[in-house]
C-alpha cells in the first residue's frame, strides 16, 4: 500500500513489510504505527531530501516509542534508526534520525539524535538531545522532534574545521539541545563531514535494510 504526500509535492511513500496500524497524534490527526520489527515506509530519493540542494535541510517528526528498552537494536551502542537517507550505507549515505535505549553502555539513556555522514558512512557528526535524567522520556508518549542541518554556518567552538562549515541542531518538544554540554558535537567538522547528495531512498520507521 502507499501513503500520499500530503504536501502535494509528489513524494509518495510505499509501505514495506505490511501496512502499519493507525495511531492518533495529540491533535487527533492520524499517523502510522509501525510494528518496530518489519514495517517501514520508503520514499524515492529526491533533491528535496539532500542537504547540498540548498545548503540546509530541516525535518520534523512526531515519534512515539512503545518501549524504551527497544528489543530490535542491531548494535552494541543500543540505538535504533527511526528515519534516514542511508539505506545501504556506502556509497550513498546522507543522514539519519536515531534514538537510544533507556540503558546503554555509554550512559546515553533515551538520547534522541540527528546524524549526518559522508557518502561512505562510517563515523557521523551529530546533535544529541540528552534528557536531564532518566524518566523524562516515557513510553507510549508522543514527542515532536526537529533536526536542522546547514553548511552555511557552524558553532564558534568547532574543532578541525576547514573550508566547509557545517552544523547540526535538534529540538525535542521545542527544547533545544545543549551544545555546550557535548563539546564538538553539533559540528560537521568533528568527523570531517561534507554532505553529498546520493541515491538512497528516504526510509521512515527504519534507515538501513
Amino acid at each position: 500500500s502507499t501513503q500520499t504526500d500530503l504536501t502535494g509535492n509528489g513524494h509518495n511513500a510505499a509501505y514495506k513489510g505490511g501496512t502499519p496500524t493507525l495511531a492518533l497524534l495529540p491533535n487527533g490527526d492520524i499517523a502510522s504505527d509501525f510494528n518496530g520489527n518489519s514495517q517501514y515506509a520508503t520514499v524515492p530519493s529526491s533533491p528535496a531530501f539532500s542537504i547540498p540542494t540548498t545548503g540546509s535541510l530541516t525535518y520534523e517528526a512526531w515519534i512515539r516509542p512503545d518501549v524504551l528498552q527497544m528489543p530490535n537494536v542491531a548494535n552494541s551502542d543500543q540505538y535504533v534508526d527511526w528515519m534516514g537517507k542511508c539505506q545501504n550505507y556506502s556509497p550513498s549515505c546522507e543522514w539519519e534520525a536515531r534514538m537510544y535505549n533507556a540503558q546503554t553502555p555509554q550512559n546515553r539513556f533515551d538520547r534522541i539524535s540527528g546524524y549526518v555522514f559522508n557518502p561512505t558512512a562510517g563515523l557521523g557528526s551529530a546533535a544529541d538531545w540528552q534528557p536531564s535524567a532518566t524518566g523524562v522520556i516515557q513510553a507510549v508518549h508522543w514527542y515532536h522532534v526537529v533536526v536542522e542541518y546547514t553548511t552555511k554556518s557552524q558553532p564558534s567552538d568547532c574543532i578541525n574545521y576547514g573550508p566547509e562549515p557545517g552544523s547540526i541542531n535538534i529540538w525535542v518538544d521545542g527544547v533545544l539541545w545543549d551544545h555546550a554540554a557535548h563539546g564538538s558535537t553539533g559540528c560537521m567538522s568533528q568527523y570531517s563531514i561534507v554532505p553529498k547528495a546520493g541515491s538512497s531512498p528516504l526510509n521512515i520507521g527504519t534507515m538501513a535494510l
